[in-house]
């Protein structure tokens, strides 16, 4: 910015001070004819005093102004593009509350027929499915209004992350059978206990493996890891080998309302679970990364500081 001012100013001043040199010239030698009172080292030095603080002051003014302007323009930008975000976030989730609405309508109108009494557990079956959807995409959004507003409280206590992660494999299981995928689990056989909200991270670790799954080519593999790192940190997360995000989109992931892969999958999301996945991190001190190419999968890994673990037993370190 300050070289981009002294340039300007310089070729400016030359410039003003070329046109005073030149009018002297003129003024003294060729109308009045009086070479000997034409004094060209005087006249350079009066307009360099003049023009030099002059041009500064005007060029620093006329570049504030076209930076103030870019600002404003970048800002009208990011409101157009976070109002698009926003108005297609609304959009597809209005479609989202619809389908199952529809469906626990739907399946509630046959149940009062008396003609499909005989069908009438499965439908219970389906209204169940769609009512559990339903509150799902409810708690998604409590959850992300609570992140924004600062008032997400977490309940910390000792965590089995390895267990943890156990249940949510299980949890997640009949949606990996149903793509053809198998789940790995790689857990450090010596990986402690944490403090952690045990909700917050059955919701990080369900949402990506939800994720994983669903942009996951069927038939492969969904790995989920946990780990210590060498300084200390706990280490954990997923790993997958499908679609994978554009690099260029990777920074935008954990935005709201944004949606990347779900833009090349047959199935669509809500843009809401990377997002949460970020906020509970934060809530514990963490960090969340992510690596990605397209067709050859996604690694999100969540990083919790060293104090989070666990001090293990007085009697395990005796033994």
């Amino acid at each position: 910015m300050l070289r981009e001012k002294i340039v300007t100013t310089l070729a400016w001043s030359a410039l003003c001070i070329a046109g005073a040199m030149l009018a002297d010239y003129g003024l003294t030698v060729l109308i009045l004819g009086d070479r000997a009172n034409y004094t060209p080292f005087s006249t350079l030095a009066i307009a360099a005093v003049v023009t030099l603080p002059t041009s500064y002051a005007l060029v620093s003014k006329g570049l504030d102004l076209r930076n103030a302007r870019d600002a404003l323009a970048a800002a009208r930008d990011a409101a157009i593009n976070a109002d698009t975000a926003k108005t297609k976030f609304f959009a597809n989730m209005s479609h989202e509350l619809r389908t199952p609405l529809n469906a626990i309508l739907g399946f509630s109108e046959l149940l009062a027929l008396d003609v499909f009494a005989p069908r009438r557990k499965e439908y219970a079956d389906l209204i169940h499915s769609a009512g559990d959807h339903l509150l799902s995409l409810v708690n998604d959004l409590l959850d992300l209004s609570r992140i924004e507003a600062g008032k997400l409280e977490l309940n910390f206590e000792p965590l089995d992350l390895a267990g943890t992660i156990d249940e949510c494999v299980e949890t997640i299981a009949p949606r990996a059978r149903g793509r053809r995928l198998h789940i790995v689990r790689d857990i450090d056989p010596h990986f402690p206990h944490i403090s952690a909200d045990k909700r917050a991270i059955k919701q990080i670790l369900l949402n990506l493996l939800t994720n994983a799954i669903k942009f996951s080519f069927p038939g492969g593999d969904v790995e989920v890891f946990a780990q210590v790192a060498a300084s200390g940190e706990i280490v954990f997360g997923v790993n997958d080998h499908g679609v994978g995000i554009a690099e260029d989109e990777q920074a935008h992931v954990f935005e709201r309302y944004a949606q990347t892969r779900q833009q090349s999958s047959a199935e669509k999301g809500t843009g809401l679970g990377l997002p949460i996945v970020k906020g509970l991190a934060e809530a514990h001190g963490g960090r969340v990364a992510i690596e990605s190419q397209l067709n050859r999968g996604t690694r999100v890994t969540i990083t919790l500081p060293a104090t989070r673990a666990e001090p293990l037993p007085a009697v395990a370190l005796a033994s």
